[in-house]
């Protein structure tokens, strides 16, 4: 606490600390927060100190906190290498101050987060305030926040100079913004403030408050009583005397159930005019009856509110529910949150390009299959011939099988120790070879006797033993499923990675005052000058015109050529270095499907055969340069509607950029990998059947009800082999070449015709 003590001198006037005159000096402007406070603090009032008196709200904060304070903070190379034993880590993993262990620490954080919104930490920088934090400490006191801007000119956070402290002992320490680390969920409509979960929570749980109030009222009284008696007229002593008698036996939870001594008044409700004694039954309204309903209701509220599953806290769920919901909580909630932490970890405390901060998930089993389910998943892919021998091992986490016999699929590997004649070892295993050489040796044994025989011109020609055939359609569409999960993994890692990386460069650009004010100006300026200029709109895609690589739900803008260099986005993404990028991700999975598309008709399909690989790599070309072209349109267009939009904050920004990524992600991701998969397929599955002698191609059609009226007409044409099927536009399922209403999520698929059949 040294520096606290260093500081609060500071603001007393008796010492002077490099850099904290200014700030002592500069007049403080408190910030309107929600709900109306005159400053922005942690806002962990009364009402979010109670939470714990609601079991659910608890046991959610609890459950995200337990569960994200376990994961270890690490900081990584720009190439993903974990840096051991670096600073920073130790202080969030060890030792972050000498009072407070690191899980109690990070615990902390996550529940301040979801109670307050925002969560201050202050970072021990020694005197100056500027050398590299020694300590980090939460703070539990009241925060302002001070900004040199009034609140009716919309202050944002590149307007903040420091953090006031208020202490419960009434003293002010100031702290300069390179001493503070704040954490928030940000506010959609105020640029300085945050929002809680547990403000979406409080609804919910003060309703079940009262619920539980009703019924503990209802209990300590002696509970809703049956039947109310009408005594008839009496005097007050009678009445007194009476009900006293039946109270011992009347009141508390032990007689709930029995009946009311009520005395009645002349002409009152159930009065028997004196004569004698009358009896009126109660009942429960169907609103007490509604009570249990009401609790589950506000329970299920609530753990919406906190993003927990509802299987994760029920009892008397099964395994595979719980362990499912499991999942999704990391997945869905704790995941974001430290990707948060860690953001504003690495903008503050690893300024470098060369270090960036992340979360060390390896030990979470939620977000890991069981072994059983990847070595299940790894062996199908080998035996299929999906992945290289060395590909399956590295799923399962053993080493590459020595002399590079690794490096091919498991029919190859076997048919070298085939004990009939076959290719030299480490060479691609052949079956036409094969056939060719038990050939010319049964010829070679046969060769005198057949000279002998005077040749018939009626006898027939000997055909081949085997000819080519197409697989099964469930055969085929096995295929397409086992692919296009592999695909859409490839692009949302593609997605992950360009996400991290461009908001890591935007968060950076925003560090630099003077040149993030001069981006977010151009940007801002060029906006509104398209706009009045009316030339550019923005539109969502028509999937019955662009090709899937090129299609997303997200708004892309059109305008007249060069308008694009007007709105900057190479600060952010490098179109160059991602199409590069790009192709090298996507090439595992192409060559996949390629590899199991030409396959399916002959084993000597070989992707190294040098027509087939410039085929391969100009359509890997093709579809890094879409892929990427869309990205950076769909990320220009954001920044351009953010330019145009009134009032938007940094933080809107970001949250527009990421947008970007996320659609990549889900939406793009399955159009990618759907399309290429049954493209690729078919487009290798053609070039393999040509080369074993097909004469011609049928049309398969998915009849369902999402195929297409074209396609399902389509179904059983047939083609010349090199030509077109006139109703689909298409030499073959998905043919990148083929309209994009002809090819988007096409399932179909190809058989094919030799000169045997």
């Amino acid at each position: 606490m040294g520096r606290f003590r260093d500081v609060l001198d500071v603001a007393m006037g008796r010492r002077a600390v490099v850099g904290l005159d200014a700030l002592r000096d500069r007049r403080p402007v408190t910030v309107a927060s929600i709900g109306g406070q005159q400053s922005l603090t942690l806002d962990l009032d009364a009402e979010a100190r109670g939470y714990a008196h609601s079991a659910v709200a608890y046991r959610c904060v609890a459950a995200i906190a337990d569960n994200g304070s376990s994961v270890p903070l690490v900081v990584r190379r720009p190439d993903g290498e974990i840096i051991p034993g670096h600073p920073v880590e130790r202080l969030f993993n060890k030792r972050p101050n000498p009072l407070m262990s690191a899980r109690a620490f990070k615990s902390i954080m996550l529940q301040q987060l979801e109670l307050a919104g925002q969560s201050f930490v202050w970072l021990d920088r020694g005197e100056t305030g500027l050398d590299e934090p020694t300590a980090v400490h939460p703070v539990f006191d009241d925060v302002d926040v001070i900004v040199n801007k009034p609140i009716a000119q919309q202050p944002t956070v590149a307007d903040i100079i420091g953090f006031m402290i208020r202490r419960a002992d009434g003293a002010r320490v100031p702290v300069l913004p390179e001493e503070m680390l704040w954490l928030r969920y940000p506010h959609p409509f105020d640029p300085l403030g945050a929002l809680a979960p547990w403000k979406a929570a409080r609804h919910a749980v003060d309703m079940d408050a009262y619920a539980r109030e009703w019924q503990r009222s209802s209990y300590a009284n002696g509970a809703r009583p049956n039947g109310v008696v009408y005594l008839g007229d009496m005097s007050d002593e009678e009445f007194i005397a009476t009900k006293a008698a039946w109270r011992s036996s009347m009141q508390g939870p032990e007689n709930a159930g029995k009946h009311l001594l009520v005395r009645s008044t002349p002409g009152g409700v159930g009065d028997s005019g004196g004569k004698g004694i009358s009896y009126a039954r109660l009942g429960l309204t169907p609103e007490e009856m509604d009570y249990l309903e009401s609790r589950m209701a506000n329970a299920a509220e609530v753990m919406m509110a906190f993003g927990v599953p509802h299987d994760y806290l029920a009892a008397g769920t099964t395994y595979e529910n719980r362990a499912a919901a499991k999942s999704t909580l990391w997945s869905d909630t704790i995941l974001p949150k430290l990707e948060m932490i860690s953001s504003d970890v690495d903008r503050l405390l690893l300024p470098s390009d060369t270090e960036e901060a992340g979360w060390d998930l390896s030990g979470v089993d939620a977000l890991r299959e069981s072994r059983d389910a990847v070595v299940t998943r790894t062996t199908r892919l080998a035996e299929s011939d999906i992945l290289t021998l060395d590909e399956a091992r590295a799923e399962v986490g053993y080493d590459e099988l020595p002399g590079g016999i690794g490096g091919q699929t498991l029919t190859a590997y076997r048919a070298q120790y085939d004990p009939t004649p076959q290719a030299p070892a480490g060479s691609r295993f052949d079956p036409a070879a094969l056939e060719a050489t038990v050939q010319r040796a049964v010829a070679a044994v046969l060769a005198p006797l057949i000279q002998a025989v005077p040749p018939s011109p009626e006898r027939p020609a000997l055909a081949r033993v085997t000819a080519p055939s197409s697989p099964s359609l469930e055969d085929i569409n096995a295929d397409y499923e086992r692919l296009e999960a592999d695909g859409r993994d490839t692009v949302r890692a593609l997605a992950r990675e360009q996400r991290e990386r461009v908001l890591r460069d935007f968060d950076r650009l925003m560090r630099r005052p003077n040149r993030s004010a001069a981006w977010l100006a151009e940007v801002r300026a060029q906006a509104c000058a398209l706009a009045r200029e009316q030339s550019v709109r923005l539109a969502v895609p028509d999937p019955d015109v662009v090709t899937a690589d090129c299609l997303t739900d997200l708004e892309v803008a059109h305008g007249p050529a060069g308008w694009e260099e007007r709105i900057r986005v190479w600060d952010l993404f490098d179109g160059k270095y991602w199409r590069t990028r790009t192709q090298k991700l996507m090439r595992p999975f192409v060559e996949r499907v390629w590899r199991r598309g030409g396959a399916s008709i002959t084993g000597s399909f070989d992707l190294d055969e040098p027509d087939v690989a410039a085929e391969l790599d100009a359509r890997l070309e093709e579809l890094a340069g879409r892929i990427t072209a869309t990205t950076e349109a769909v990320l220009r267009s954001q920044i351009l509607a953010h330019g145009v939009a009134e009032g938007e904050s940094v933080d809107e920004l970001r949250a527009r950029i990421q947008q970007v990524f996320a659609n990549l992600s889900d939406y793009r991701a399955t159009m990618i990998a759907r399309t290429e998969t049954v493209g690729g397929y078919n487009a290798a599955a053609l070039r393999s059947a040509v080369a074993a002698g097909a004469t011609r191609k049928t049309w398969l059609a998915t009849d369902d009800a999402r195929t297409r009226a074209t396609h399902r007409s389509c179904n059983g044409k047939v083609a010349p082999i090199e030509g077109v099927f006139t109703l689909t536009q298409s030499r073959w399922p998905a043919d990148p070449q083929a309209p994009a209403a002809q090819s988007i999520q096409c399932r179909c698929s190809l058989t094919f015709q030799f000169e045997e059949d």
